[in-house]
């Protein structure tokens, strides 16, 4: 357990605690060891003492290290270090993230046993004092070495002193959701291990002191199969194998408690020897276990050698003194001060990140610090921002701004100038900017209306219905389709010339045109990159070179070498940057972890008809023989057919296209998409239909020359028809996930909720008060995205008029199922398990998103019943409030959605309330904040094709690379930057102080010191809350490394990532 090394020769050959400082130094002869004159006169009291304030009564961790050439060896092939730990013991068994930070380099403090080698009596009088005094803690954290495998190297570095060990802790975390790891887990194949590790300890004859926990994440891994007799004694019974310790004390989790037929109460367990051993209970998390004070380090007089019998005893003054000159020589101000019980204890983490005063003082070494500041050429300088009063400069020198008729306030003229040239860059700077400041005006205008305003204010009810007044629809007055589904009308109608009339003016006036205005048209995009492309047209076209045109790989490694990264969740990184982005695999994946992972559904009886029909006219006869044999449960669809219905086209076989005036011509298609789940997890894609035109008959259906996952990839890059039609499906995926799941499915429904709460239900109700904080600048948002997102960007880079994107939002939002799309009924309307244990096979180990949102809802709900149950304890109660009847007719007439239920029980209001919250924060999360990874490297999921389909499957069959390149936006620099700007927007990460798991601390702070009865039952649900969340971030974890080898990391929903509302 050395530091670094261990000796190998004389007396200390064993001994494992050889100091960094004295690796080379030389041991004193035998005859200057058996001298020390003046040490030797110590009385053994003194002697102790000072071999305890050396490294004795410390709390220490032992790391077990591969040895970096021979990591498959167990002795001596691998070696020990050690750590001091930092925590005081006065904290909980918190010791995961303590032994962390203490193990660190630039933490780590070891213990002073230099002194046991300076002569032969310090060796023996201090090895008792190191081994018989210091609590040893070994944190097992599931890997495949298995504890006693620790507990059995430990013992063979020190034979000559194991018998001496007397306090142990030692914390096993089982991750049994690491599918390396069920050889650990006692009820499973870990039984050997289990019982091993007791038989060990058993064995350590002066053992006195245990404490042991052994953690596994959820008691529904437990088998159903056993007693609860059987499972007691196969975790319970091991126990009583020890002998020796007079105080032992094992933690299992909180969750197995019922399975073990244990009561509340149950405690403890009778051993052979008078007396109990204690059973403490981890409440669900796995660190945050019940606080027991931790083996304690028996006073220094108890542990002194033998010779202290030949010596009388010397006055406890005496010893105080020598004692307070030892910490001064010694400096002991570095270990861990005994700390005031009565004031706040901070973290381990927290703790182990105050900077020393060495770290204050010290100067940053000139090669970091130099690599940190500006780049010497002003062309590398980053640009994440224009400087505002340059922005604003410019917007007024190009006269980007709205007048004032000063005859008339409330008449406003718009901008006249406009940027005819531009960079790519600046022009990606400028837009990022001009959306904020739309943000910003909509947030001003909210404020100064009292709907969001910055500062809270109390408003009748009464008041609330003037203000939040719904728009029309699904007509306007004039009998005209409305654009969006019901939202705030932030202009009220009828209101004449007022300060809010021209604020309003000139907003809407700025907002409808800015954007437009500062993007220059295709001819306009300046740079080297334009200058580029223009030339690898100019050589394939009228150069007679071909082979020099735009390639996919041009794209691929502009992608990788010539962009700048932003700040997304994903750090700046896209899919591009994979070597098979283009790949089945990663096609497959991001229907289960990509944008939109709500949708894909198991296939219907008349589609796997229609697809095996299709497989027999296209002579795909391998297909025809595996579709007629697949088990129907394994096929899934993601199903664009209803495209031309959605925005009312009603000629099935019409081809949908579109161009924007001053934009490019663009095609949409409504693909049609199959696919195979297998056992193993595996998603596979079967078959494409790129466009459905009304029936398979009258479409091109293209299926996978690849039939399992496991075939071979060689010749997937060069597959251009099954390349063309993964495209195709992927231009559908991006229309229906940012037009209708992102838009309409969470900005617009939430918004439809919030302004018919804000109706009829007063900001005092206990309703209210838990909605709104999910509901931050939510309003605001909205406005900008319909004034700028849709008529200035998506409709530009659509195949759809912007007419017609109205109607696709629209049928969205006519089609929307509130209560089918609770969590548990998606998931079991969309064909998969709805609840953990089913969804914990094999089967579905990539689908990361299903878990964790099935998670997260359980979690939410739970945290909901207990505050709304403060309030409505009976179903009565519920029934009889009025506000919330009246909400519920709101929401099914004035917001258009019939399919609100209505709210007569307490478990309906429960699970409305979880729906209103799961909206505005998981599920947004969910199809937003990856849009960046997958979107920016717009030839990965285009948002429109370039050029008309196939019409026959004949043709599909022909196309070549440079068909694809054709059908891209390759080569339209202005289309490319809105594709990839509208991801760009929408993804920068959460702040820390908006996530859900800040909300639950934020809750609990608020809670945390009132006394009333219902406060304290606040504080107790948003503790329960917090913790969950906190659970769930190592859950999701998990989750996302069972998922297969090289799968892309999910963790969009990790409460400490996912925000508490719609904030962008």
């Amino acid at each position: 357990m050395g530091t670094d090394a261990m000796r190998t020769s004389g007396p200390l050959h064993h001994h494992s605690f050889a100091p960094q400082t004295h690796r080379t130094a030389t041991r004193p002869a035998a005859a200057e060891q058996r001298k020390s004159p003046i040490f030797a006169l110590l009385p053994p009291e003194l002697r102790t003492l000072i071999y305890t304030e050396l490294f004795g009564h410390r709390r220490v961790h032992l790391d077990f290290v591969p040895h970096h050439a021979r990591n498959d060896k167990v002795g001596s092939r691998r070696r020990w270090r050690h750590s001091i730990c930092e925590d005081p013991a006065t904290v909980p068994f918190d010791q995961v993230a303590c032994r962390l930070l203490c193990l660190a380099s630039s933490r780590r403090r070891v213990l002073d046993v230099a002194w046991l080698f300076t002569c032969r009596r310090a060796h023996m009088d201090g090895i008792p004092v190191l081994y018989q005094s210091n609590v040893f803690i070994i944190i097992n954290r599931g890997n495949k070495r298995l504890p006693v495998d620790d507990l059995r190297s430990f013992q063979f570095r020190i034979p000559n002193h194991w018998h001496l060990i007397r306090f142990l802790e030692i914390h096993w975390d089982v991750r049994v959701h690491d599918g390396n790891n069920a050889s650990v887990v006692p009820h499973i194949d870990g039984r050997v291990g289990y019982e091993a590790l007791w038989d060990a300890l058993a064995e350590m004859p002066a053992l006195s002191q245990l404490r042991i926990a052994v953690l596994m994440p959820c008691g529904a891994w437990l088998p159903v199969h056993l007693t609860s007799e059987e499972l007691r004694e196969l975790y319970l019974g091991p126990i009583m194998r020890l002998k020796n310790p007079k105080s032992c004390q094992v933690i299992l989790p909180d969750s197995y408690r019922g399975p073990l037929g244990m009561l509340e109460g149950d405690s403890a367990v009778e051993c052979d020897k008078a007396g109990k051993y204690r059973i403490s209970w981890a409440d669900r998390s796995l660190v945050d276990l019940p606080y027991v004070p931790p083996a304690a380090v028996p006073p220094y007089d108890s542990i002194m050698s033998s010779e202290a019998s030949n010596f009388s005893s010397l006055p406890r003054r005496t010893l105080a003194w020598v004692q307070s000159l030892l910490h001064k020589v010694l400096d002991t101000s570095r270990s861990p001060r005994a700390l005031d019980p009565n004031l706040p204890t901070p973290p381990a983490r927290v703790a182990a990140a105050r900077p020393s005063c060495r770290a204050i003082l010290k100067h940053p070494s000139e090669r970091v610090y130099f690599d940190g500041i500006a780049p010497s050429s002003v062309r590398d300088a980053p640009l994440p921002s224009f400087d505002p009063g340059i922005f604003d400069n410019e917007l007024l020198k190009l006269r980007l701004y709205p007048t004032l008729d000063p005859q008339n306030p409330s008449l406003v003229r718009g901008p006249e100038g406009d940027i005819v040239e531009g960079s790519y860059m600046g022009t990606q700077v400028a837009l990022t900017q001009a959306y904020s400041r739309i943000e910003q005006t909509f947030a001003s205008l909210f404020d100064v209306l009292g709907v969001e305003a910055t500062l809270p204010r109390h408003i009748s009810l009464q008041d609330q219905k003037k203000l939040y007044q719904f728009s029309a629809y699904p007509k306007n007055a004039d009998g005209t389709w409305a654009k969006y589904p019901p939202h705030l009308q932030h202009v009220p109608p009828g209101e004449d010339f007022s300060p809010f009339s021209i604020f309003n003016a000139i907003g809407l006036v700025e907002t409808q045109v800015i954007l437009q205005k500062i993007t220059p048209p295709e001819e306009g995009i300046l740079g080297r990159t334009k200058e580029w492309l223009v030339e690898k047209a100019r050589a394939a076209a009228f150069g007679g070179e071909p082979e020099k045109g735009i390639k996919i790989q041009d794209v691929v490694d502009y992608n990788m070498y010539h962009r700048k990264f932003g700040t997304d969740i994903t750090g700046g990184g896209n899919i591009g940057l994979l070597d098979d982005w283009y790949s089945d695999r990663r096609f497959a994946d991001q229907q289960f972890t990509g944008t939109n992972p709500t949708t894909i559904t198991r296939a219907s009886s008349t589609w796997i008809s229609q697809f095996s029909r299709a497989a027999e006219a296209g002579n795909y006869n391998k297909w025809v023989t595996a579709l007629a044999s697949a088990d129907p449960e394994s096929l899934f669809v993601q199903d664009g057919s209803y495209i031309r219905r959605a925005i009312g086209v009603t000629d099935p076989e019409v081809i949908i296209d579109h161009q924007q005036p001053g934009s490019s011509h663009n095609w949409a298609v409504g693909a049609v998409s199959l696919f195979q789940l297998h056992e193993d997890g595996k998603l596979h894609p079967i078959a494409i239909c790129i466009d459905h035109k009304g029936s398979m008959e009258k479409s091109v259906t293209i299926f996978n020359k690849r039939m399992t996952p496991r075939d071979s990839v060689s010749g997937e890059k060069e597959d251009w028809p099954w390349r063309y039609a993964k495209t195709c499906a992927q231009i559908t995926d991006w229309m229906r996930h940012e037009l209708a799941v992102h838009l309409t499915l969470s900005h617009i429904v939430e918004e439809a909720i919030i302004v018919a709460t804000n109706r009829t239900i007063p900001r005092e109700h206990a309703v209210y008060r838990l909605l709104s904080p999910h509901w931050y600048k939510t309003l605001s948002l909205n406005a900008a995205a319909r004034a700028t997102l849709v008529p200035q960007i998506i409709a530009d880079i659509v195949g759809l008029s912007p007419d017609q994107c109205y109607s696709f939002i629209r049928h969205a939002y006519d089609t929307y199922d509130f209560v089918g799309s609770y969590v548990p009924n998606d998931l079991r309307r969309r064909g998969f398990p709805n609840t953990q244990e089913g969804l914990s096979h094999s089967r579905y180990k990539n689908y990361p998103y299903a878990k964790n949102v099935l998670a997260l809802w359980a979690a939410l709900r739970t945290y909901v019943k207990s505050m709304l149950q403060l309030s409505f304890p009976t179903d009565d109660r519920v029934a009889a409030d009025d506000h919330i009847q009246d909400w519920v007719k709101e929401v099914q007439t004035a917001a258009f959605m019939p399919s609100f239920p209505e709210i007569k029980t307490v478990d309906a209001l429960i699970d409305v309330v979880t729906m209103c919250i799961h909206i505005a924060s998981p599920f947004h999360s969910a199809v937003n904040y990856l849009q960046n990874f997958y979107q920016m490297f717009v030839i990965a999921k285009p948002p429109s094709l370039c050029r008309p389909p196939p019409k026959t499957l004949e043709e599909l069959r022909q196309y070549q690379e440079v068909d694809l390149v054709a059908s891209l936006p390759i080569n339209r620099q202005r289309q490319w930057l809105l594709a990839a700007q509208v991801p760009w927007l929408l993804s920068f990460k959460v702040d820390a102080d908006r996530s859900l798991i800040n909300y639950a601390a934020s809750k609990w702070n608020v809670y945390r010191h009132k006394k009333d009865p219902s406060d304290q039952a606040v504080r107790e649900a948003s503790r329960k809350l917090y913790e969950d969340l906190q659970m769930l971030q190592r859950t999701f974890y998990y989750n996302s490394k069972a998922m297969d080898k090289g799968s892309i990391p999910y963790m969009v929903l990790d409460p400490g990532l996912t925000a508490v509302s719609i904030l962008i």
